[in-house]
């Protein structure tokens, strides 16, 4: 099994009601998607997605319960398919920096293309606390980024001293500060953000010769 093998196993096909939801929910976002692309995000109201949709907004307000969730829907569909290339390429390279810059760099591109969903997106996500081990999103960064640190172990690159689930969880918020402060910095690329991120959290911030972090006091960390 390879660094990229940890997913979980392929659910059981869904029956015949499930798939009507599911066929419901791509008709929903798929309306919806043309109307923010057509007309502008802000622009567009749950009423006009449900007119567009032929659907009753009760229907609407069923699977989507604000705006913000259609975009949701739409970056974690497409979150799969990044991932799978992620992780296709990703455990191949050399060493892990050259590992996560791949990861990052495809999830630059996305974000860049999709800049004037990111900013509604997480405040969606942020106000209801989606940002929980229980987020699906979250889980699949986490593991994929989970498997590189694993791998950077095993290969003697990365220390052990703290756990590559706390490690990783670590990343991903540090992700999430990088993504707020670009969306503040208006035409800026993104890449770069996350390559000085990446630098940060694989090399630290001290020098050389500063000293070892002393030990908590505490004992509430483990």
């Amino acid at each position: 099994m390879t660094t990229a093998d940890t997913s979980r196993a392929d659910p059981a096909p869904p029956g015949r009601r499930a798939r009507k939801l599911q066929q419901s929910k791509e008709h929903l976002l798929r309306c919806a998607w043309a109307l923010f692309e057509e007309l502008g995000y802000e622009a567009v109201t749950m009423e006009a997605i449900a007119h567009a949709a032929d659907v009753a907004r009760g229907t609407l307000y069923k699977h989507f319960p604000a705006k913000e969730a259609l975009i949701q829907q739409r970056f974690q569909d497409d979150l799969q398919l990044r991932r799978a290339d992620a992780r296709a390429v990703a455990p191949g390279l050399p060493g892990i920096a050259a590992r996560f810059l791949h990861v990052f760099e495809i999830e630059a591109a996305y974000a860049e293309s999709m800049r004037a969903y990111v900013a509604p997106y997480l405040y969606y996500r942020l106000g209801r606390q989606q940002l929980s081990q229980n987020s699906p999103e979250r889980d699949d960064f986490e593991c994929l980024i989970v498997d590189l640190i694993r791998q950077g172990q095993r290969e003697g690159e990365v220390g052990a001293d703290a756990s590559a689930e706390r490690m990783a969880e670590y990343l991903v918020f540090l992700r999430l500060a990088v993504l707020t402060r670009w969306l503040a910095t208006p035409a800026a690329p993104l890449a770069p953000h996350y390559a000085e991120m990446i630098q940060l959290f694989l090399h630290g911030a001290a020098t050389r010769a500063a000293p070892a972090v002393p030990p908590p006091i505490s004992k509430g960390i483990q």
